[in-house]
């Protein structure tokens, strides 16, 4: 984006409300994704170096140190626009629109008391519009809620989904039953359907205000799921994760995040309880920059089942797993993870141990509709995983230990609708290869859901 800086000063030499269209247009350039028009000849980095050159030879311009603090968010060198905007306000203090611009780059960069100085004056100032205080308070409402010991924030999802094989039913009738082959019922394998669903993740944090960074955290999930016709299959699972965190900031820009946590879950499947769970994990997070971290944790859960059925499947999960993010553009985020889960139930033909890899690509594709506050992402996943089970199941075939290897894939578009609301639409597949024909399936599958955020 390129802004007229002369029509911008002329502005300010006359201080009149037209301004304010200048300021939402720098703000834009400094809270969407910034693309400022390349020149034919220099780079932005270039240009950005021509552009502090210029100002430094001519410090009373304030055109030559707007536009310097322009390509200074183009390149990321937040405390470089700081900088030249605080140098306008020493040439001219009248003017809020730059007080308002200050109080945004400080928010962004967490200085959060500076911040206040600046939208607080805005808010104070008899001239600044209406639309442009609101801005400011409601800066200064996030500031509030960031800088107080207690915080709490949530999600909520609502969707609907349909899938191909929703029961997660063989390709075929063809099976093993006591060794022998054997006819399923049509009616047990793979069946299409329709679900809707409703997830909630609700936090509360306090913090300690302690160095190293130290707070308490809570966390309560809950998800549901009701399938139009396959009803045995409805889910309702609700989990509560309690623990600290501390985050230790060795330097600037890295900082080395660990959460220990305990873990109580419970799950109900087609309207009858399923298994109770307790356990405990540890999340590691070593995080270099805004798209570069190195992730490891593991998680422990006792799980109690209370249907007769169900009984040989009671006993331990552990699931140990690592991953590395990392920039491929300054739009294109990849993330690569691997993973070890064991189940290790008491009836040994339903214990297995899995191992995965996953690679996940992140992209984002700008503001494409006027409406959206925020740019458009979208990202592709994709996995492969390994499963071996320990011993045979003498109900299908004695003489066979059950090998599955399942390809997850699936891509998602999010559409920011509001600051707090997106529309996200997904689709993908899942194809499990079995050395048992009872287990084969496929499924493709998509999704429309709403995500709140508070």
């Amino acid at each position: 984006m390129k802004i007229s800086c002369s029509a911008f000063f002329e502005c300010v030499s006359r201080k009149a409300h037209s301004l304010w269209p200048a300021l939402f247009v720098f703000l834009f350039v400094l809270l969407g994704p910034v693309s400022v028009a390349h020149s034919q000849e220099l780079t932005i980095d270039e240009q950005y170096d021509a552009a502090f050159l210029e100002m430094y030879e001519d410090v009373g311009n304030l055109d030559k140190t707007f536009r310097f603090a322009e390509l200074a968010i183009a390149v990321g060198d937040l405390e470089g626009a700081v900088a030249a905007l605080e140098r306008m306000l020493i040439i001219e203090p009248d003017l809020p629109q730059v007080r308002m611009q200050l109080g945004t780059l400080y928010f962004q960069l967490g200085s959060y008391a500076m911040a206040l100085t600046y939208l607080n004056a805005v808010v104070a100032h008899e001239e600044v519009p209406d639309d442009v205080k609101q801005s400011a308070q409601e800066l200064i409402t996030q500031i509030d809620a960031l800088t107080s010991p207690h915080r709490f924030n949530g999600t909520v999802v609502a969707g609907v989904r349909y899938q191909s094989n929703a029961n997660g039913g063989p390709m075929t009738q063809n099976i093993r039953l006591f060794g022998g082959s054997a006819v399923l019922d049509e009616q047990y394998t793979r069946q299409a359907d329709w679900d809707i669903s409703l997830a909630g993740q609700f936090n509360y944090v306090y913090d300690f205000e302690t160095e190293p960074s130290t707070t308490l955290e809570a966390g309560v999930s809950a998800y549901s799921s009701w399938q139009d016709k396959q009803s045995q299959i409805d889910t309702t699972l609700f989990e509560l994760q309690a623990g600290p965190r501390v985050i230790f900031t060795p330097k600037p820009g890295s900082a080395l995040d660990l959460r220990p946590y305990v873990v109580v879950n419970d799950m109900a499947l087609g309207g009858k309880d399923s298994f109770e769970g307790i356990g405990g994990g540890l999340d590691l997070a070593w995080r270099t920059s805004t798209s570069s971290s190195w992730t490891a944790g593991t998680r422990y859960v006792d799980r109690d089942y209370s249907q007769a059925t169900e009984v040989g499947l009671k006993g331990p999960r552990l699931r140990v797993f690592g991953g590395r993010t990392f920039g491929i553009s300054d739009f294109t985020i990849g993330t690569i993870n691997l993973s070890t889960f064991n189940e290790d139930t008491d009836e040994k033909s339903s214990a297995y141990w899995e191992y995965g890899v996953q690679a996940v690509v992140q992209h984002i594709l700008g503001k494409l509709v006027t409406f959206s506050p925020s740019p458009w992402m979208l990202s592709a996943t994709a996995g492969f995983y390994d499963k071996s089970y320990d011993e045979a199941n003498p109900g299908v075939d004695a003489s066979v230990v059950r090998k599955d290897e399942t390809l997850r894939t699936s891509a998602s578009l999010v559409i920011p609708l509001t600051v707090n609301l997106n529309l996200m639409t997904t689709a993908g597949y899942t194809h499990v290869d079995s050395n048992l024909p009872n287990y084969a399936n496929e499924n493709w599958f998509s999704s429309l859901s709403v995500l709140g955020q508070f």
